[in-house]
């Protein structure tokens, strides 16, 4: 369990911390000289629970609420501290709506000074901190009153600390392991240590990590939770890890940072949030209002851009975005607390909705309604209801990123959702980086419908417009596809589905995957490099269709080794130039395949050439393949492997990266 102080300067935070661990936490000089604590201290203390109790005590000065923010992010309980001979005071109050904002589960005042203060002032006090906390959500909070250089009432705190220690309980470690960091320092042949509350999952020596947003891989070489040396360590304890990789030197590894399973770390710089701002604040806040942010253990600048509204008044709440001036690691649910650019007043605060917030059409109807969507506390539930409003899908591993789930909770989110999942890895358009936003996106099933059939209907009317033709290439027809389904979809769904903003590239992997399907399925045909619904033929005019049958002989008959087009305009009796403009013509109607400027094969030869690459993909180790081995299985000359797969890779088939290529699962 971790305690953490909060109250007014001079109230007796650390004299407090102090009888109940023993431990004098103001460890830097200047605190030792001014007697006023300055920066975050820690102890831990034994109180015959299950492990140790940890404490984190703030500074109280309002010059130092920044420090004070960067402790409280994963308390259990706060204790906030208030003199009787003084009652609340300005600190007492700003950390009071901070403790709010942030979500703070539990709260205790500690009434100190007892002594010193008359019954008049103590009862003052009293009534002032019971008015306080009527208005808040801790009204009711338990009162312990305390004299701490007599220790007096001290042991009724720590029974009851012990008690909530008992009922607190410990965390599963759900999610990927965070730990924000609020403290770093080398040891003499140990190197870098961090320090830091563990808000989600579990850590063990020997674990790959994370420092955000900074991206640095780094290796956890030891840990102690609650000041002792574990093998391992989970949400809800503080820790210390002592961390090593080679990017860590020239680093500034600190305060502000996390440290992450690397399935967490997704930079943020434009989050959406529900905020409020605080009754008390004197002003409305204008849309686009410098503000300063505090997330985690961070500060950072930030313009504040509200979605619903020009302006914010005292008390209201509403939707927001965070327009940060540099990364921030956060995700759904994280708190932040508002203060304005100077960080003299604490102005407000929130919850992240959506880490991954777009910079156009964030104030659309359809993202107010995805967000309402990201909103909901079970994931199960925001997912369901993500899928209802999302015409181009929802990208699965973001989403996975942003709620902070195991491989193991989104292995249960798919099977307890109903979707269709498109893997686009291996899409034709997919990118080659495996920081790819979309390499897999999830659809309602009624979507995937209605994509499907938005594909039909593409495909029927370019029939109906060039029955000369054997029908589009699929990249064509996705392109087509994804200019059209939004309005198809919207036609056959009576507008469930709102437009979507513009994601030409997202609708076109989608239109592949649902052209890939219907091949599967022999809805769609696949005849050479076009594609066509089973009842469409192709009619050619009489003397087209005699010369191409003509053309047609000689090309079958050499297979993937075509005759280039001078060879064969000498075997039929006719001029070169006319019969190249013929075959670029039966080329661009899908009854050739145009090779190269100077070779064209049967459109059949597609098969063959294809399953050689397959075949080669297949036996690779990593599935892709070189042309040197496609050149040697193939048996084609240099020149000519180069140009069948550059055309391959025009067609969608393979993919080039670097010297090889794979297959794109299009074939």
């Amino acid at each position: 369990m971790i305690v953490a102080t909060a109250g007014h300067v001079d109230h007796g935070k650390t004299s407090l911390v102090r009888a109940l661990t023993g431990v004098d936490t103001d460890r830097l000089e200047e605190e030792k000289r001014r007697g006023l604590t300055i920066d975050l201290g820690f102890a831990y203390a034994d109180f015959g629970g299950p492990e140790l109790m940890g404490f984190v005590d703030v500074p109280g000065h309002e010059r130092f609420v920044r420090n004070m923010l960067a402790g409280i992010s994963s308390i259990d309980l706060a204790l906030l501290v208030i003199a009787a001979d003084d009652g609340p005071m300005p600190q007492t109050r700003e950390h009071l709506a901070i403790l709010e904002l942030l979500g703070a589960r539990r709260l205790a005042v500690v009434l100190t000074k007892t002594g010193p203060a008359s019954a008049e002032q103590k009862a003052q006090a009293i009534a002032a901190i019971d008015a306080l906390l009527e208005a808040s959500r801790f009204a009711g909070a338990l009162r312990f009153e305390v004299e701490t250089p007599q220790n007096i009432g001290i042991d009724r705190l720590h029974d009851y600390l012990l008690a909530l220690q008992h009922e607190t309980a410990a965390s599963a470690g759900d999610g990927q392991f965070r730990l924000a960091i609020d403290r770093s320092f080398s040891v003499s042949g140990a190197g870098l240590v961090v320090t830091g509350a563990a808000l989600s999952g579990k850590v063990a020596i020997g674990d790959s990590l994370t420092v955000s947003p900074l991206g640095i891989a780094v290796r956890v070489r030891g840990i102690h939770a609650h000041n002792r040396a574990t093998e391992t360590a989970h949400a809800g304890q503080r820790c210390a890890v002592n961390i090593v990789g080679s990017d860590l030197r020239d680093a500034d590894i600190g305060r502000g940072q996390w440290l992450l399973a690397p399935g967490a770390h997704a930079p943020a710089i434009r989050i959406d949030a529900r905020m409020s701002l605080l009754a008390e604040h004197p002003r409305a806040i204008a849309h686009l209002a410098p503000v300063q942010v505090h997330i985690g253990s961070a500060a950072v600048n930030a313009r504040l851009a509200l979605l619903q509204s020009h302006q914010m008044q005292p008390g209201e709440s509403g939707l927001a975005q965070l327009v940060l001036e540099q990364p921030v690691a956060a995700l759904f649910g994280d708190r932040f607390v508002l203060r304005d650019p100077a960080a003299q007043r604490t102005i407000g605060g929130g919850s992240v909705i959506d880490a991954f917030a777009p910079d156009r059409g964030r104030r659309s109807q359809a993202r107010l309604d995805e967000l309402a969507a990201l909103s909901l506390e079970s994931a199960d539930d925001a997912l369901q209801a993500l899928l209802a409003c999302s015409p181009l899908g929802v990208d699965l591993e973001r989403f996975e990123t942003l709620r902070n789930l195991s491989a193991t909770q989104m292995l249960a989110l798919r099977q307890a959702v109903a979707l269709h999942r498109i893997d686009t890895r291996h899409q034709p358009g997919a990118k080659a980086s495996s920081a790819d936003p979309d390499r897999s996106i999830a659809l309602s099933p009624p979507l995937w419908h209605a994509w499907r059939n938005a594909v039909l209907a593409v495909l029927a009317s370019a029939h109906a417009d060039h029955p000369d033709q054997i029908g589009p290439i699929a990249s064509t027809l996705a392109r087509m596809a994804a200019v059209a389904a939004p309005g198809l979809i919207e036609q056959t769904h009576t507008g469930e589905w709102r437009s979507a903003r513009p994601q030409p590239r997202r609708a076109q992997l989608i239109a592949h995957a649902a052209i890939g399907s219907l091949i599967d399925e022999k809805q769609v045909i696949r005849d050479g490099v076009s594609l066509r619904l089973p009842d469409h033929r192709a009619v050619l005019a009489g003397a087209e269709q005699a010369l191409l049958e003509r053309v047609l002989v000689p090309l079958r008959a050499a297979g993937i080794r075509p005759p280039i087009v001078g060879e064969l305009a000498a075997l039929l009796g006719r001029e070169r130039a006319e019969l190249l403009t013929f075959m670029r013509d039966m080329a661009r109607r899908g009854h050739l395949l145009a090779i190269a400027p100077n070779r064209f094969f049967a459109p059949e030869s597609l098969g063959e050439l294809a399953t050689i690459a397959a075949g080669l993909a297949a036996a690779s180790a990593d599935g892709s393949f070189d042309a040197a081995t496609y050149r040697d299985a193939s048996g084609l000359g240099r020149n000519l492997t180069i140009e069948v797969l550059e055309f391959l890779d025009r067609s969608g088939i393979t993919r080039r990266l670097g010297e090889r290529r794979r297959m794109t699962g299009s074939q």
